[in-house]
């Protein structure tokens, strides 16, 4: 079982390496250790393990060993070491001791994307079976071949749930809505982690007017299997699937939500794991924000709180659109305050792709996270905002930690809840509040449309009522639902009506 397993993972190595790769990221290290100054992990601890060329080591010593032909001969004159399976056990924490962030290779002098070694690695430890040695890491696999969803929620959980805040808001969404224009998704860690923030962006769609529908055939996007366990197999599967859901709903675009690792997944990473384009066009839900923002559409007006803004390492500096929030900003606050550095050169959360998903990072994170938290400080922002939900919940985290927010005095946002904000001040200065509700794609429908794509009638009218209960109860034990009801009184009596109610059908029986 070692040899297969350790063979395994000189195979993924090499089946993942590209010529360019060779040349470039195995070749051309002179040593130098510049990366180092550019990783938080390893200047805050000043721990060699750690060091961004220790890592990359890793997979260039299995190369030259194992792969290269003359470390075939070399190796077995013992010239050169010998990685055995026990040494690759020993480093794998140091793979996910790192976000996969990129900022190293802005210090290195010949261009090297350690980024590109590590998710060469991580994928080599995944498929080897090594990462099953880690708990988490095998959770996030076997949930999504499993349940198709990362944290292992089914797509009753995910829709109900968010359909239980819906009602309570008095609002809706469009489900399964053959021939809308847009196709959301919201990735893993957005629906399990703040579907109750997810309400503000719910809203502004409906005020954007946009012809948007979702669906329960696909609630995982792949964010956790590509970037913290990098399964290429899986990923690709996501994908494939997120392109069935659009064809079969004959959507035209896919709207990436505010998630850092979809960014990358979507602009960058989608070509190279699906062996072609994606079949879709793509477009960022910031950008129709923009957009409607430009024409009108989606009205604002700026808040009177001071904002700065957290740069996702994985839509900055790794896909480039860090301006469009430079454009949106002054429009959204009349006090934006960059950090310093800030765009491609900002300092990592720390929890993405991994930091924040491994709970035996825990302390080391947020140790390394000081100087994130100093950039914050030192603008002295009312709010922090980032348009990725794990960086949201890695600062919510780590300003909480650090003393600078509680967590029923949130600092940080997400900044679809900044756009919410601005856009609540300019209609409640109009008096068009009412907008909020109604999704475009519900004007003009009849009953009979309604009750099988309105997500809040779809989940009055449950035809399963062992399931309808089942979730119910699932949901009055979610801390997420729990800490709903405390913030809105009412709901709590909304779900005890819902309860009492009966299945429709069961009704309908007994009264005949």
């Amino acid at each position: 079982m070692s040899t297969q397993k350790l063979k395994k993972f000189v195979d993924t190595i090499d089946k993942h390496l590209t010529a360019e790769d060779i040349v470039v990221n195995i070749d051309l290290c002179t040593g130098c250790n510049n990366c180092g100054h550019a990783c938080a992990w390893f200047l805050e601890t000043d721990d060699q393990r750690l060091h961004p060329r220790y890592r990359a080591d890793v997979v260039r010593r299995v190369y030259h060993r194992y792969i290269a032909p003359p470390g075939k001969v070399l190796g077995a004159l013992g010239w050169i070491p010998t990685p055995t399976l026990d040494d690759l056990r020993a480093d794998m924490d140091t793979f996910w001791k790192c976000t996969a962030c990129g900022r190293c290779t802005l210090a290195c002098p010949m261009g090297i994307s350690t980024r590109r070694l590590i998710r060469i690695g991580r994928a080599a430890y995944t498929e080897s079976g090594l990462a099953d040695e880690n708990p988490t890491l095998r959770a996030i696999v076997d949930n999504t071949r499993d349940k198709r969803h990362s944290f292992g929620l089914t797509a009753q959980q995910v829709f109900g749930r968010a359909n239980l805040f819906l009602r309570f808001l008095q609002m809706d969404i469009p489900v399964n809505v053959q021939g809308a224009k847009y196709l959301f998704v919201c990735p893993a860690a957005g629906n399990a982690k703040i579907p109750d923030l997810g309400m503000s962006l719910m809203q502004v769609m409906n005020v954007m007017g946009v012809s948007y529908t979702v669906t329960p055939d696909v609630i995982d996007t792949g964010t956790e299997v590509d970037h913290i366990s990098v399964h290429h197999g899986l990923a690709k599967e996501l994908l494939e699937e997120w392109e069935d859901a659009a064809e079969r709903l004959d959507a035209e675009i896919v709207v990436v939500a505010e998630c850092g690792c979809d960014v990358r997944t979507l602009y960058h990473e989608a070509t190279e794991t699906l062996g072609r384009a994606f079949k879709f066009p793509i477009v960022s839900i910031d950008t129709l924000m923009e957009q409607a923002i430009e024409d009108g559409r989606l009205p604002v007006e700026p808040i009177d709180a001071s904002v700065t803004f957290h740069d996702p390492c994985y839509v900055t500096r790794l896909s480039g659109l860090g301006e469009r929030y430079r454009r949106l900003m002054p429009k959204l606050t009349r006090d934006f305050r960059e950090m310093t550095p800030n765009r491609e050169y900002n300092y990592c959360c720390n929890g993405g792709s991994g930091g924040l998903k491994l709970a035996e990072n825990t302390i080391l994170r947020r140790k390394v996270s000081l100087p994130k938290i100093n950039q914050i400080r030192a603008t002295a922002a009312d709010l922090v905002t980032t348009p990725c939900a794990v960086c949201y919940l890695t600062l919510k985290d780590i300003t909480e930690s650090y003393g600078l927010a509680t967590p029923n005095d949130r600092r940080a946002r997400m900044f679809f809840e900044i756009v919410h904000a601005a856009m609540m001040k300019a209609l409640t200065a109009r008096g068009e509040t009412d907008r909020i509700h109604r999704p475009a794609v519900f004007e003009g429908k009849d009953e009979a449309w309604l009750a099988a794509h309105s997500g809040v009638r779809m989940l009055e009218g449950a035809t399963d009522r062992q399931a309808f209960e089942a979730m119910m109860a699932w949901a009055r034990g979610d801390p997420i639902v729990q800490s709903f009801g405390e913030r809105h009184p009412g709901f709590e009596a909304m779900l005890d009506e819902l309860e009492a109610r009966g299945h429709p059908v069961q009704r309908e029986g007994a009264e005949g």
